[in-house]
């Protein structure tokens, strides 16, 4: 049976993921015009790409010929991708997709010291979140001699030991040349997604949302917003009543949105139904207005049988960064700090009002967050203006 699977690709500024990507999928992520002129991912960006497993020797390829044996193969993974953004300005942009995926693919490049403060935040991030399935690519490896590319590897396997992914593959790779993405898509094969395959209720995060009709379109031909992401878990169908939480702010009141599914469209074409392991378009019954811009990125769909909670106020068990408690905030978190919040796809602000223990009161600054109890809240702190990972929690009241 085919699976579907996301991967994060991550790393720091100009460590080289975007021209991985396009290795990888023969596709680049950077489709908006700000990304194109700076040459840099803002926003998350997608790819995607196929895998097919060899009937004759086992091996991953990105065709059905196999590219080890040419054997034919068969269908194994449907591969999406989300480009992170690496520089430290726009951590939280990454967060906001890290809880859809399945594996990652952390990009190192050869002619910097590793690992760099972005490298570390990512993967402290994939930990949070619970990703097992990791490895790394080794990139820029041409502008180096032989003898730094060796110190860097070195310098990437200490790095990996340290945080518990001693076993983790480092491939090196020369992108633009194709050099070793093929060993790397023999490990991104290997990923194990194992699926709870149980009737969950449908969570979809939105990480973009857009307005597709054209300037001056007819009313009587405009189609409806559209909503970009994925799910975290159970299933959504064509034809599904939904509901958009938190909605839209009228008369100092956050009001939900309700709509219908009307089409569902993914980098591999229209689907009927989709669970996770996709990044995918919902086209819905919105007014257009309300999904231009990502004006609705953040956002939790859920079914209409199925609302989340949806407050003002949480309540988290929360554990720091222990390091970084110590050696970047100073302190520990204290009372009436404010405090940014990543909970699945949203980022919101809060103010710390109580602290107990390891249990931690957070009131959200007029805003109001939809999550489910035994949700994860991802925890960034301030330093010089800059919002710096501090720690998680899991969400209990």
């Amino acid at each position: 049976m085919v699976e579907d699977i996301i991967i994060d690709v991550v790393g720091s500024f100009a460590d080289g993921k975007t021209t991985l990507v396009r290795a990888l999928a023969n596709e680049s992520t950077l489709r908006h015009s700000e990304e194109r002129k700076r040459g840099i991912t803002i926003r998350l960006g997608y790819a995607h790409f196929l895998i097919y497993k060899c009937t004759k020797c086992s091996s991953f390829s990105r065709y059905e010929k196999c590219e080890a044996c040419g054997a034919k193969g068969t269908l194994y993974y449907r591969v999406s991708i989300i480009d992170s953004p690496g520089h430290k300005t726009l951590m939280t942009i990454m967060l906001a997709g890290a809880p859809l995926v399945s594996g990652a693919v952390l990009v190192v490049a050869a002619n910097q010291k590793c690992p760099q403060p972005q490298t570390e935040e990512h993967l402290e991030a994939i930990k949070i979140i619970g990703v097992k399935n990791l490895v790394v690519a080794q990139t820029k490896v041409d502008l180096v001699g032989a003898e730094r590319a060796r110190q860097n590897y070195q310098e990437i396997k200490d790095f990996l030991s340290k945080n518990g992914f001693s076993d983790t593959k480092i491939i090196p790779v020369f992108s633009i040349n194709d050099v070793n993405i093929k060993e790397l898509v023999q490990e991104i094969g290997k990923f194990n997604v194992n699926k709870e395959k149980d009737n969950k209720k449908p969570e979809m995060l939105v990480v973009r949302s857009f307005d597709v009709n054209k300037p001056g379109a007819e009313i009587s031909k405009l189609s409806g917003g559209v909503l970009g992401g994925g799910l975290k878990e159970g299933e959504i169908a064509v034809g599904d009543k939904v509901t958009i939480y938190p909605g839209i702010f009228i008369k100092n009141a956050w009001k939900p949105i309700k709509t219908e599914v009307l089409q569902i469209q993914s980098e591999f074409g229209p689907e009927q139904k989709i669970g996770p392991g996709l990044t995918v378009g919902i086209k819905t019954k919105l007014d257009p207005s309300l999904s231009r811009r990502d004006s609705l990125a953040g956002s939790l769909v859920a079914s209409n049988d199925a609302p989340p909670n949806f407050r003002n106020k949480i309540s988290v068990t929360y554990s720091p960064l222990i390091d970084k408690e110590k050696n970047v905030f100073k302190k520990p978190l204290q009372k009436n700090e404010m405090v940014l919040l990543n909970v699945l796809a949203a980022k919101v602000l809060g103010t710390v009002s109580s602290i107990a223990n390891e249990k931690v009161g957070i009131t959200l600054n007029n805003s109001y967050l939809p999550y489910y109890t035994g949700d994860k809240a991802i925890i960034s702190r301030k330093v010089e203006n800059v919002w710096v990972l501090a720690g998680s929690g899991t969400i209990y009241d």
